[in-house]
């Protein structure tokens, strides 16, 4: 039935009158509950030593044990095991309710591992779990050493672990300036392996292929950072390489010194839908709104590994509209979180860790909640005041400076999120710890008008 113009007309103007409204819904994420886990809590018996830094490192490596509940490698790259600062890596066998049911040491001449390890190497700085790379049925685990030494000082390398189920290592293969294929060399101070991610099958020959960060390396004439794509052998070698940077792989925005772009590194599925994994990489002293507020930048990638689009996150930037300080380094950590507010696209947790919330470097982190092209649409806030986490939080504890997706870990609606703080104090001295956040998402229903913008 056709309405009368005057009829429409009249409608329309009383609905401008009116102000009609209807309810817009959306939904966040906040902490339902938090088990801490250090030398002191959540059951873990391992022993830590002053200055270990616990949780500088974070990766879930799915259920190794094959117990319904997935498992967690925790890097503490300040260990001592056979030399001062060689590190080492924890595999910790989870409870639901994220306490340790029992752990497995990896370091210098333990846990299996017998690639040699010197002072110093701070191995353990960097963790990706990389599903079954090389087919025998177990997962595998990349582990960076960025101040390790072949070739030169401080150059970096990054190891594969092949494990069992009891997180022992079963093989080893290193990567580095000297050995495991990397096509191009790399420079004294690079720290290559300060981070690492699996992004799945990029170039899709089959084989899983990692990003590695590099946040020191030279491009330009300075310390910009950059960061590797590494199309994998099964064998833990690299069959072909990609550095993506200032003026390096289609990257199109411009870097400064010391910003350490790649600092930190997350695979991010394929966001954008083109089938393509795409990457988030961190900038974590990058100036954007003050100094060392931190940034990053989603990479929509290609399939060779240079990129195709990018969209940089930071202060007033990508859709961002969260505060930020000086110093608060966001983007010194980066995890896919699982869709935390339910939308149907992935989210991205980011961490914050010298964040003064509560007190001087007690540190944050960020949950952003992403659409497609790479913008935040929203984003909530975790520290010692915000997200209603409620564990108390320390001076200097540096929360937030790793991060890993644990799924649904206690078997609720909502995908839940391991946070590392290596820099706590229980038991000893920046002995380490972590937490291990069960959210909830949260409802929020308010009017809004037809006509509004």
């Amino acid at each position: 039935m056709k309405i009368p113009y005057f009829l429409s007309s009249i409608a329309i103007l009383y609905l401008l009158l009116t102000g009609s409204q209807c309810t817009e819904v959306t939904e966040s994420s906040q902490v339902a509950s938090a088990q801490k886990v250090s030398a002191q809590k959540g059951n873990f018996n391992g022993g830590l030593n002053d200055g270990d830094n616990w949780g500088a490192a974070l990766s879930n490596i799915g259920d190794l044990e094959g117990d319904g509940v997935i498992d967690l490698a925790v890097g503490a790259p300040g260990d001592d095991d056979n030399g001062d600062n060689r590190g080492a890596v924890w595999i910790l066998f989870l409870n639901a309710d994220g306490s340790v049911d029992i752990s497995s040491k990896i370091a210098d001449n333990t846990g299996g591992f017998s690639g040699n390890l010197d002072d110093n190497d701070r191995f353990g700085s960097a963790l990706a779990g990389i599903g079954d790379l090389n087919g025998d049925g177990a997962r595998d685990l990349a582990v960076g050493a960025p101040m390790d030494d072949d070739g030169g000082d401080d150059r970096g390398a990054l190891w594969i672990l092949f494990l069992d189920a009891n997180g022992k290592v079963t093989a080893s293969s290193k990567i580095s300036h000297q050995r495991g294929g990397l096509p191009s060399k790399l420079d004294d101070g690079d720290q290559f392996g300060a981070a690492v991610a699996d992004l799945g099958d990029l170039d899709g020959d089959g084989v899983r292929d990692l990003a590695v960060g590099a946040p020191l390396r030279q491009q330009n004439a300075a310390a910009k950072g950059s960061v590797w794509i590494l199309f994998m052998n099964t064998n833990g070698t690299v069959r072909a390489a990609n550095e993506i940077g200032d003026g390096e792989g289609k990257f199109k925005d411009s870097l400064n010194a010391d910003d350490r772009f790649g600092a930190a590194v997350a695979g991010l599925g394929d966001l954008d839908g083109d089938g393509i994994p795409d990457l988030a990489v961190g900038a974590p002293q990058h100036d954007a709104g003050g100094a060392n507020r931190g940034a990053l930048w989603i990479l929509f990638m290609n399939r060779d590994g240079t990129v195709k689009d990018q969209r940089m996150i930071a202060q007033s930037e990508g859709g961002f509209s969260g505060r930020l300080s000086d110093n608060d380094r966001f983007g010194s950590a980066l995890s896919r979180s699982g869709d935390l507010d339910g939308d149907g696209v992935r989210d991205l947790a980011v961490g914050a860790p010298m964040s003064d919330d509560g007190a001087t470097d007690s540190g944050a982190i960020w949950l952003l909640f992403l659409k497609p092209n790479g913008k935040v649409k929203g984003e909530a806030k975790i520290s010692q005041r915000d997200g209603k986490f409620k564990e108390n939080l320390n001076g200097g504890d540096n929360f937030g400076a790793a991060l890993a997706e644990l799924g649904n870990l206690n078997n609720d609606r909502s995908d839940d999120i391991a946070v590392g703080a290596p820099f706590d104090d229980d038991d000893q001295s920046d002995a380490g710890a972590i937490y291990l956040l069960f959210m909830e998402r949260t409802r929020d229903e308010k009017r809004v008008s037809l006509f509004s913008n």
